[in-house]
């Protein structure tokens, strides 16, 4: 285990307990519509690319990688004192000396899931279950001929994801199918294809789990543990719909329209399509948009107690994180701009994870391209 090089006693439920800093990075936020105030920790700052996807009692998991290209990406937990490896080693050929890549997606308690590939699964995907060692990774049964899948969120008694299938004969691969596993016993429960298009599940909470089905394009999905559950979610005049996290009660994801920005226009450039961080709460007509202006475009990805966690992004900057804006919703809905936190150097961010105590999760983006995994800490109020 590697000592984390820039924060001591980090804790997710602890809140402002002991943490350390070089420069205290609490700020009124002028985008934000309520005066939260948070204290930035960088999970990594030797690495030239880490992620933070998943936040729990045990600490932060992401992954860790020696190149701005991710080849040789390793699965992590950032547990508040250690910077410890989960990478197995099953995924490593020593005969040749090739590295394989694995990722920890998710958290709850003492549970972390991701997925782990190399020459042992011919650099496919396998879903991985750890319970804080890279000595405890589990690879988790695909219930289906396969090839290839991931397990991506957990809620400490299911775990979530997918595996693509591959076509009766085993020629070719085929759709996407959803995936739900059980944390006691490892059983998995395939959730289906959403009617043959393909489905992806990345969320999951209280029984529920939550993602997408495929028709043409993106339409939100909720099961109830099997393929017959499916509940489509796609809110009025929205063009297509994706659920990221589900709390069990209340789902939150995002949802595209279609605006006519030019009518002049003979042909061609009429519409734009705009997407919109969303909440729902099991139902198509129950979605609430919850964008936060002056964004053009948002995503919520992460829902614990009363916070929501994702970011903006600017019109002009989709595919450019440098535009990113991780944000933070708090029970009334009103959001705060975590990207004014950020330390001079970096430029932009992603919040991925959130926990009941307003802890967020994600990564902020260095002017050079370099991404490092970062929590941003819930201050509290005097």
């Amino acid at each position: 285990m590697n000592k984390v090089s820039s924060i001591q006693n980090f804790r997710p439920t602890g809140m402002n307990k002991s943490l350390l800093l070089a420069t205290s990075l609490t700020a009124a936020l002028a985008l934000s519509a309520v005066a939260q105030s948070y204290t930035v920790v960088e999970l990594a700052p030797t690495s030239p690319v880490s992620i933070a996807y998943g936040l729990s009692s045990s600490g932060a998991v992401g992954n860790v990688s020696p190149t701005l290209s991710t080849v040789g990406a390793r699965a992590t937990l950032w547990d508040g004192v250690n910077q410890i490896d989960l990478h197995p080693a099953i995924f490593d050929d020593a005969a040749t000396g090739t590295v394989g890549r694995s990722t920890a997606l998710g958290a709850a308690g003492n549970v972390q899931v991701g997925w782990g590939s190399g020459v042992i699964n011919s650099n496919r995907l396998s879903p991985v279950m750890w319970r804080g060692t890279a000595a405890s990774a589990t690879v988790l049964t695909i219930p289906f001929a396969t090839g290839g899948g991931q397990a991506v969120a957990t809620d400490g008694k299911q775990i979530v994801g997918y595996a693509t299938g591959v076509n009766k004969d085993g020629t070719a691969l085929s759709t996407s199918r959803g995936i739900v596993w059980d944390v006691a016993t490892g059983a998995a429960t395939d959730l289906g294809d959403g009617g043959g298009s393909g489905a992806f599940v990345y969320g999951v909470g209280g029984g529920k789990q939550v993602g997408y089905v495929f028709k043409s394009l993106a339409v939100a999905a909720m099961w109830s543990g099997t393929s017959k559950s499916l509940v489509t979610m796609n809110p009025v005049n929205a063009v297509m719909s994706v659920a990221n996290a589900t709390d069990g009660v209340r789902q939150v994801g995002y949802a595209g329209y279609d605006v006519r920005v030019r009518v002049e226009a003979v042909k061609g450039n009429k519409d734009a399509r705009f997407n919109y961080a969303t909440v729902w709460t099991g139902t198509a007509a129950s979605a609430v948009n919850i964008h936060p202006y002056p964004f053009t475009h948002s995503y919520a990805m992460s829902v614990a107690g009363s916070y929501i966690a994702g970011y903006g992004a600017d019109a002009a900057a989709i595919g450019t994180p440098a535009y990113f804006h991780a944000i933070v919703w708090d029970g009334n809905f009103q959001f705060t701009d975590l990207n004014n936190l950020l330390p001079a150097g970096f430029v932009g961010s992603q919040a991925l994870a959130v926990d009941a105590n307003g802890n967020v999760a994600g990564y902020m983006m260095a002017a050079d391209g370099t991404r490092h995994a970062v929590v941003w800490m819930l201050t509290a109020a005097k």
